[in-house]
Formats: structure tokens, sequence, C-alpha cells
């Protein structure tokens, strides 16, 4: 049976309080989870880095402009398949 993929990226908080809140482990477990839960096997992840100028750009202002509490941050990205329906 032919098989079907999706890649989701999880998403992780920067600045201090992505330091101090922001636990990776459990924000990848939790997103496998949902998707588990949907029907999707989680196959391979790895991380997620900006490398989009413009992107990284607006991220850096973003953390100037909050004093350095937050800025969207790095992440995962995770390949997920199931059997197509």
């Amino acid at each position: 049976m032919p098989k079907e993929n999706k890649i989701v990226r999880v998403a992780l908080a920067g600045g201090i309080l992505g330091l101090m809140f922001t636990n990776p482990r459990r924000a990848l477990e939790n997103r496998i989870r949902k998707e588990n839960a949907d029907g999707w096997n989680a196959v391979y992840f790895s991380t997620h880095t900006e490398t989009n100028v413009f992107v990284w750009f607006i991220s850096i202002v973003l953390l100037f402009l909050t004093l350095f509490l937050w800025t969207f941050g790095a992440g995962y990205l995770v390949l997920f398949e199931r059997e197509k329906t």
C-alpha cells in the first residue's frame, strides 16, 4: 500500500523566556504524540535553523524590541508517514 508523508515544524521560543520556559524535548514529544493520535508515524527529525537572512534579521530586531525577553527561535523538522487511505 502506498504511503503519504508530511513535514512538520516544531517551533521553539527564543530569548530569555525561551531559555527559562521552553523544554525542547517536551515540545517534540507532545507534537509527535499529537500526530500519532492522528495516525502519523515519526520517521525522522532534525534541527531547524533559520537560513533566510530577512527572517533572521526580523528575529534579531524582535529580540531587541522585547529587551531580549522573546523572539521566535529555531526548532525541529519532523518527517511523518502513514498508509495512504
